[in-house]
């Protein structure tokens, strides 16, 4: 069904392109994303550290230059003094432009920018600590290590995107949301992509399955708060 949608896709959008010129509605001012740019820091966060990171210059010459970032860092605090420190959890909440051709943004376009490879997506489910339920892409991908050659950090990413009034979990979903809020509404959602990742091997002495369950625990906690859930 996925690779119909896709083949369709290309024709519909030039379709509904061709008749916007004459039939599609008036739009007022971009519809503000439902998720907040202002993430906790400090210790705000609990059983959290938080510090604000600045986003590189492969990712803001990827996307049109009104795109607004925001991101952070987030380390998990150790239950015990000799507790070992594991890998922070990157966090990215990527807000769309006015231009619709360059602010279709999705994790698997700008992560190859940051030196990840071999990007595989597949969808999956998170519970929150507020017992919600969302639906989000997650991504694997391997970043070479370049003082050592031929070995490889793996990655583990989960993303949705957050509209005014919508959530989707992919980018076909979102495109076809776009569509429909322009041509039956007459509205355009600022849509944003939350990110969240880390990085798991066996050479820092970390495993798959403990790095998806923090990152998933940071999702759980983190979400519940940054997103106005009565919007949507």
């Amino acid at each position: 069904m996925n690779k119909i949608l896709h083949a369709l896709l290309p024709p519909l959008l030039a379709t509904v392109l061709f008749c916007g010129v004459f039939f599609l509605p008036q739009h007022d001012e971009m519809l503000e994303s439902s998720i907040s740019p202002d993430m906790p820091l400090g210790y705000n966060l609990l059983g959290w550290r938080g510090i604000k990171v600045q986003e590189s210059e492969k990712e803001r010459s990827l996307l049109a230059a009104d795109t607004r970032f925001s991101k952070a860092q987030y380390t998990q605090l150790p239950r015990v003094p000799w507790e070992e420190k594991k890998p922070a959890v990157e966090v990215s909440i990527v807000y769309s432009g006015q231009d619709m051709n360059n602010s279709i943004h999705r994790p698997e376009r700008c992560l190859p920018a940051q030196g990840h490879m071999d990007v595989r997506g597949t969808e999956s489910e998170i519970i929150l600590k507020d017992g919600r339920t969302l639906k989000v892409t997650r991504l694997e991908s391997r970043v070479a290590v370049p003082e050592q050659p031929g070995k490889r950090i793996n990655f583990i990413h989960y993303y949705l995107f957050v509209g005014h009034h919508s959530l989707c979990h992919t980018h076909l979903q979102r495109t076809l949301q776009d569509i429909l809020d322009r041509v039956v509404l007459g509205q355009v959602q600022r849509w944003a992509y939350f990110q969240a990742g880390t990085c798991w091997s066996p050479e820092i002495n970390v495993t798959e399955e403990e790095a998806d369950k923090r990152l998933r625990t940071l999702i759980g906690e983190l979400l519940p708060g940054q997103i106005q859930w009565k919007k949507l």
